[in-house]
């Protein structure tokens, strides 16, 4: 008798608060949708053969917040929303009825996404918008590259004269069946990569609480070097779905009497520690980088600032054996070779990075804030780089076939999101990955503090 009064009271008690709760999201201005997606990776000739004519469908949810334009920076970004998302995606073609690619498209398995988004109108009207989205997050894939693993299913010919091949069903010019591969997943060797998808596409409101979207999506995901292979995978999708509001009375404010905006400057210091593996010799390393410099907020939406960036690089251990192609692929010259000292006698062996290695640049970068969140984009030019081998090349290029491997890489891309925390928003925390276009090499985990901060109308120390 006295568990089904305990199971009573808790069932009450539990309709009480959800009842509550509901009540409060009806005064709130928190939405809830669910989509539906369906496209296709991008494919390469080179080493992602199984994507070629693959489409796919995926599902996602999110819960989210619409602004009104109660703060200033909503109102400066046009009545924006922002909340979170789970994606899940199977990289499995169920239209296409050849037993052959629905063998290959199982090599990739599923992805489940979660990740945190923006998403800011283009154009705004009571029952019609043009929007753009912008997130990052993490997705974990079920299937990654295994070295020693070639997937074999058993339905497909094997090729008699080579054991790693089988015989496709498409023929060549002469009728023959084409020998290809077993398909092996080299695009994804981490269970959980990192992931960024970017969209844009139009709302209709039908009714006061619900909306219709159409999207177009664009996302990448890949590891930014932490192991290798690192080609990731990108995907173009559409998405079509329908928007929940909880509050069906939801008013846009605009008001024009806020107070003009007093510009803060700001010197800072970053921290931003990681790891990867260099592409010419799968080696591990780890990173740490150190920066001071000086960020002006111009306005509530938007800060700008210069630093001065060093990063120490230190050798932790090699993964496996790599040859490299010859030492022409990386230096325009004999002599370029012979100073940064590679064996030209023996072109096999790739050249040996310091087990220490330092670099410092200058870096200009500019943040789209919003609230306490902001989206981090910058550019940075080496001062100096070192030493020995290390002047000539990164360890983001790629020996193979010649790759992405580029004359002295002097310049360098980041972009990343931070969160302001503290009481005065003092400290930051968040990721940036660094690139050296189009191949990114490192993903920082960065702590940031601003040491002192001062308006231009008065000095104010903190």
């Amino acid at each position: 008798m006295n568990k089904y009064f305990v199971v009573t009271v808790f069932f009450v008690g539990m309709f009480s608060v959800s009842n509550g709760y509901a009540q409060k999201l009806k005064e709130s201005d928190y939405f809830i949708e669910g989509g539906l997606r369906y496209g296709s990776a991008l494919h390469h000739p080179d080493y992602a053969v199984y994507l070629k004519n693959f489409y796919y469908p995926g599902i996602e949810i999110r819960f989210g917040k619409q602004t009104t334009g109660e703060k200033k920076w909503e109102q400066m970004l046009y009545f924006p929303s922002y909340g979170l998302a789970l994606r899940y995606t199977s990289y499995w073609d169920f239209l296409d009825t050849r037993s052959e690619w629905k063998e290959r498209n199982k090599v990739l398995g599923q992805g489940i996404s979660f990740f945190g988004y923006f998403k800011g109108n283009i154009i705004h009207y009571k029952w019609f918008s043009w929007n753009y989205q912008i997130g990052f997050g993490a997705v974990y894939f079920t299937k990654i590259y295994r070295k020693t693993v070639v997937y074999k299913p058993d339905n497909l010919t094997p090729d008699p004269n080579n054991p790693d091949n089988y015989l496709s069903e498409e023929l060549d010019e002469n009728g023959n069946q084409i020998s290809e591969e077993y398909p092996t997943n080299d695009l994804i060797s981490l269970y959980v990569t990192p992931y960024i998808n970017l969209q844009s596409g139009f709302d209709f409101k039908v009714t006061p609480q619900f909306d219709l979207f159409l999207q177009a999506n664009f996302n990448h995901a890949s590891n930014a070097s932490m192991n290798m292979p690192n080609y990731g995978i990108n995907e173009i999708t559409a998405i079509v779905g329908l928007r929940y509001h909880f509050n069906s009375n939801q008013e846009i404010v605009r008001n024009d009497t806020f107070p003009k905006h007093k510009p803060l400057n700001s010197f800072f210091f970053t921290v931003d520690p990681g790891w990867l593996i260099a592409r010419y010799d799968d080696s591990y390393y780890f990173k740490l980088g150190l920066s001071t410099g000086y960020m002006r907020e111009v306005l509530p939406i938007l800060k700008v600032g210069l630093s001065f960036e060093f990063f120490y690089i230190r050798y932790l251990t090699h993964s496996r054996e790599y040859n490299s192609d010859t030492w022409s692929t990386a230096f325009q010259t004999s002599e370029e070779a012979k100073v940064a000292g590679y064996d030209l006698e023996n072109p096999t062996v790739p050249i040996k990075m310091p087990d220490n290695i330092y670099t410092g640049a200058f870096y200009a970068f500019s943040e789209l804030a919003f609230s306490r969140f902001a989206l981090h984009v910058g550019v940075g030019a080496y001062a100096l780089k070192g030493p020995g081998q290390a002047k000539y090349m990164d360890l983001a290029q790629n020996w193979d076939n010649g790759g992405t491997l580029k004359h002295y890489p002097w310049i360098y891309e980041k972009v990343g999101f931070r969160v302001y925390v503290g009481k005065k928003l003092d400290h930051f925390v968040g990721f940036s990955l660094r690139a050296h276009f189009p191949v990114a090499d490192y993903l920082a985990f960065d702590y940031g503090y601003k040491f002192y901060t001062f308006s231009d109308k008065k000095r104010n120390r903190k």
